[in-house]
């Protein structure tokens, strides 16, 4: 049987001195580092890549009517909110 041992360090100071601190609005498990005194997610999850942007705003840009915007909310997977910002 193989093991590998995973060990998690704080983001901003790399101390290994955390604990586990409930869960944030979006369900990801929160830390709470010790030494700096402060809590987060350990590996946030990132927002689209440019190259994504560029197609979703491009899209966007050539048909921005209500069926369109549900058209492109199911191909890319993006939400009103992030559209319309």
């Amino acid at each position: 049987m193989i093991a590998k041992l995973v060990v998690y360090k704080c983001r901003n100071c790399d101390s290994q001195n955390i604990v586990k601190n409930g869960h944030n609005a979006s369900g990801s498990q929160q830390y709470w580092c010790k030494d700096y005194g402060k809590r987060g997610v350990l590996e946030p999850k990132r927002g689209y890549t440019e190259a994504q942007k560029e197609q979703i705003l491009s899209a966007y840009s050539e048909r921005s009517t209500p069926s369109a915007v549900r058209g492109i909310q199911c191909t890319f997977g993006v939400s009103r909110p992030t559209l319309a910002s």
